[in-house]
């Protein structure tokens, strides 16, 4: 019989439908690492396992989930968007379209904030709540607050949050405006940070799957750094620390906004596994 709802996989039989055949197919639309992560999800197999165990077959009852993922895929669907599963600073975490997908490079803001850290965390813009979970599990002592503005992206948080049995405070809240002004030493905040018209280099993967309000950030991308630094001076918050990200050509745009809007605030930069600026942490200046 041949092959009809996985054609795109040229195979013969619909019956004989092997895990190394899908990953030749996927390797020719340079899909491979995306279909072995997918398989993984759904057959329940390690990657390893998978090129363990090429000559296996796709159990039939799977194959209808295997085209429609096949498809969305080929379409630039990320595919965390499919297992509904990110991996991030090794922790499992729940991931669905409110959310941003957990990039690898915002595990080095995790560190730096480690690092400084002395007790209490306030986060903005949590998202899937990856960078209070990963600073909760390398320092299981702080005190940690994190707020969005969206209740369904704090529904995902609040899961993986469950799921970890981890102890982190949400509030919806945008940016500080529904914030107790309690003495948090340290301020994170991963806020939006793509230009609308400069700075705006963006993947069309990204633009077309994740979502808008956790991607733009006005004209240059730095509108919601501008009115937190407002919130910060406006309200006299005085956080010791303040971390923050930041797309790779803003490095100097930030430092002018922080200058402008912070002069109380010793600035450093610091740069990502590639060599690019990518995070900023702000030290507040001793008083005289």
């Amino acid at each position: 019989m041949k092959a009809t709802v996985l054609n795109v996989f040229e195979v013969s039989s619909i019956n004989k439908m092997q895990i190394a055949q899908i990953l030749s197919s996927a390797q020719k639309e340079h899909l491979r690492l995306e279909m072995e992560v997918f398989l993984s999800h759904l057959l329940g197999k390690s990657r390893l396992d998978l090129i363990a165990h090429g000559e296996e077959e796709i159990p039939v009852e799977k194959l209808a989930e295997l085209q429609l993922a096949w498809t969305a895929l080929k379409a630039g669907k990320p595919v965390a968007y499919l297992t509904h599963r990110k991996e991030f600073y090794g922790l499992d975490l729940f991931v669905n379209e409110s959310v941003l997908i957990p990039r690898p490079c915002t595990e080095l803001l995790v560190d730096w904030a480690a690092e400084v850290t002395e007790k209490k965390v306030l986060e903005l813009g949590t998202g899937s709540g990856a960078i209070s979970l990963a600073l909760k599990t390398k320092r299981p002592e702080l005190e940690v607050t994190a707020t969005d503005v969206s209740l369904d992206v704090l529904a995902v948080a609040n899961k993986n949050c469950v799921q970890l049995g981890l102890e982190v405070k949400f509030i919806q809240s945008d940016l500080l405006a529904e914030v107790p002004q309690e003495p948090f030493d340290t301020l994170i905040a991963n806020l939006p940070y793509i230009g609308t018209e400069t700075h705006a280099d963006i993947d069309p993967n990204v633009l077309d799957y994740e979502p808008g309000l956790a991607l733009f950030g006005g004209f240059d991308g730095l509108d919601l750094y501008r009115r937190l630094f407002d919130q910060i001076r406006e309200a006299s918050w005085s956080f010791k620390f303040i971390l923050g990200e930041f797309g790779f050509s803003q490095g100097q745009a930030i430092r002018e906004v922080v200058e402008e809007k912070l002069p109380g605030y010793r600035f450093t930069l610091r740069q990502d596994l590639e060599g690019l600026d990518r995070h900023f942490l702000l030290e507040r200046k001793p008083e005289i």
